[in-house]
């Protein structure tokens, strides 16, 4: 089954527990841990959506994911915040 695609600030609560991807930068110096990649470099995420937070700062919007993924052959829970200019994958199933 293929995903759809929509603006990672659209997203809401009611999207939980859908598989999620999206791609963003790695920020977190325990990412850069995990293998994701050096600080600052691109990298894919994919996992279950498990929780979801929306904002605004000075104008402008962002969605607070917390995604559990497969990472070095455990589950692995990432929070990340994306703007609006991320576009995020949704599918009601796991890869």
């Amino acid at each position: 089954m293929s995903g759809y695609k929509l603006n990672a600030v659209e997203l809401c609560q009611a999207d939980a527990l859908n598989w999620i991807e999206f791609e963003t930068l790695v920020c977190h110096d325990e990412w850069e841990e995990l293998g994701f990649g050096e600080f600052g470099t691109r990298v894919k995420f994919g996992g279950t959506l498990m929780a979801v937070e929306n904002g605004h700062t000075k104008g402008r919007a962002w969605s607070r994911v917390r995604v559990t993924a497969p990472a070095t052959g455990k589950p692995t829970e990432i929070t990340s915040v994306l703007g609006s200019h991320i576009t995020v994958t949704l599918t009601d199933r796991e890869g």
